[in-house]
């Protein structure tokens, strides 16, 4: 979800229950498909989501209004999202590395439904995407956190370093050394196919 997506959000005038109903209706896919990428299961990917919204909705209910308006939804539900996942995975800060679900069931692989796209391109574009993460996976642990969080959930340098509690310099310069890794590993994938 794009920025203007959030700006289309009721800010709260209305009530807390409203704001959190769009908030969730925003973003619940999104964060289950952030989280089922990191833990492989999607049950409980749906559990972790679940009391992400929940604290979620106690925060909202604390805030005062001008809190509630001035909020930046995504990254505040990507950072709780990712601080109950560590949680749950018992660690403070780097999850462990799970095998990517590429099943057609699988709920990590799913995408908006865009009319507009003919079904061969569509297609392709989910080849490319599952290719890609497979790719992502192989990463170092700190490297694949941050790649992952800025090109397959597009948030920004700021909004990453928020949400693992990194220096955005660190965050700057983890997304240039991953992509370089990426890079020559499909540079070598490339060449063995040849």
């Amino acid at each position: 979800m794009d920025a203007s997506s959030e700006s289309n959000l009721a800010l709260p005038a209305t009530t807390v229950e409203t704001y959190y109903e769009q908030l969730v209706s925003l973003y619940w896919y999104q964060l289950r498909a952030f989280i089922a990428r990191r833990v492989g299961n999607p049950q409980d990917a749906e559990d972790i989501v679940q009391e992400a919204l929940l604290r979620a909705y106690v925060a909202l209910e604390r805030y005062p209004v001008q809190r509630r308006q001035t909020l930046k939804a995504r990254p505040w539900l990507y950072k709780i999202a990712w601080n109950v996942y560590c949680n749950y995975t018992g660690r403070s800060k780097q999850p462990p590395s799970v095998p990517l679900d590429l099943s057609d069931e699988s709920p990590v692989l799913e995408r908006e439904d865009d009319r507009f796209v003919q079904p061969e391109v569509a297609f392709e574009h989910v080849e490319d995407r599952q290719e890609l993460e497979i790719l992502v996976a192989t990463l170092p642990q700190h490297y694949r956190d941050v790649v992952s969080l800025y090109y397959f959930e597009d948030l920004n340098y700021q909004e990453i370093a928020d949400i693992l509690n990194q220096p955005v310099g660190t965050v700057k310069v983890y997304v240039h050394r991953g992509v370089r890794l990426l890079r020559k590993a499909l540079a070598i994938e490339i060449h063995e196919v040849r």
